[in-house]
């Protein structure tokens, strides 16, 4: 499936597939795409962020206003779009105070996450959670290193539970911190080292993996952000937190096929990013339109 032109940045562009549609955020935009069907649909706004509901099978587009941190007085509205049922954009009721969101998101069992600082004297760092059926909206306190690293932080899944992947700035090759939510009630989390073995260290380096999620099996999975400029295998490492193993999948015909790289227009010594979609299944849902 061929998308249209769109300019993505490094550390804001991802992919997500949420129920076998795939949502494809850059700055400033989401195009919700169905490889099945080839059916795209592009949608702009300044914060916006899209969740599923597996009870009503229902896709929903959250927005705001980020420029409320003009005013620190000032409840924060949202409104929604539920894709398909050709009313557009609603205000929802629920409000909050002001935020000012600086993280990419992630949707997990029914429920949106993403990281902010609330707009206090103290700025206290924050999980905001949408339920996209309820479309209630709630804060969870975050650990500050969760969100240190603002739109390069990694939220996953992992054994159902939210998590987030830390690097380690002084041992990038070497390990990570992972940090669970495992009270959203009482917002408490907690902290595993995972440590790579050195015989991987070679694969890896500072920027240059991603961390789509973990499979079911519970392993999480790395991959490079970047195909290599020469022509070199392509692997996918799959990490065992209990065990500290970790195996890697040769994936063929990508980052070793001079073919995938002519029918994709890749150029000789062009960056050519990589994201994964582990989750994908495949769908024949149709979005109405128009849909605003």
């Amino acid at each position: 499936m061929a998308l249209p032109a769109v300019s993505f940045s490094f550390y804001s562009g991802s992919c997500a597939s949420l129920h076998g549609i795939l949502a494809v955020e850059t700055e400033g935009q989401l195009m919700m795409c169905n490889p099945s069907t080839e059916q795209v649909v592009k949608l702009t706004s300044d914060c916006i962020f899209v969740g599923y509901d597996p009870i009503d099978d229902q896709y929903k587009v959250l927005s705001w206003d980020n420029k409320i941190w003009e005013d620190p007085n000032a409840h924060l509205k949202h409104k929604v779009l539920t894709l398909g049922d050709g009313q557009g954009w609603r205000h929802i009721k629920n409000t909050t105070l002001p935020y000012m969101a600086i993280s990419p998101n992630v949707c997990i069992n029914g429920f949106l996450y993403y990281g902010a600082y609330c707009l206090t004297q103290t700025r206290d760092p924050v999980m905001v959670c949408f339920d996209v059926r309820s479309e209630k909206l709630s804060f969870i306190k975050a650990p500050l290193v969760v969100l240190q690293w603002g739109k390069e932080a990694v939220f996953i899944e992992y054994k159902g539970k939210l998590a987030s992947i830390v690097g380690n700035p002084y041992g990038a090759v070497s390990s990570f911190d992972l940090w669970i939510l495992e009270d959203v009630e009482k917002h408490e989390w907690s902290k595993q080292i995972c440590v790579f073995p050195i015989s991987v260290w070679g694969f890896f380096y500072l920027g240059g993996m991603s961390f789509p999620g973990t499979n079911r099996a519970g392993e999480i999975i790395m991959a490079p952000s970047l195909l290599s400029v020469n022509l070199q295998p392509f692997y996918i490492f799959y990490y065992n937190v209990e065990t500290k193993n970790i195996r890697r999948v040769r994936l063929l015909g990508i980052g070793d096929s001079e073919e995938f790289r002519r029918s994709y227009g890749f150029e000789e010594h062009a960056k050519a990013f990589v994201n994964i979609a582990h989750q994908h299944v495949e769908s024949i849902a149709f979005f109405k339109d128009p849909l605003i």
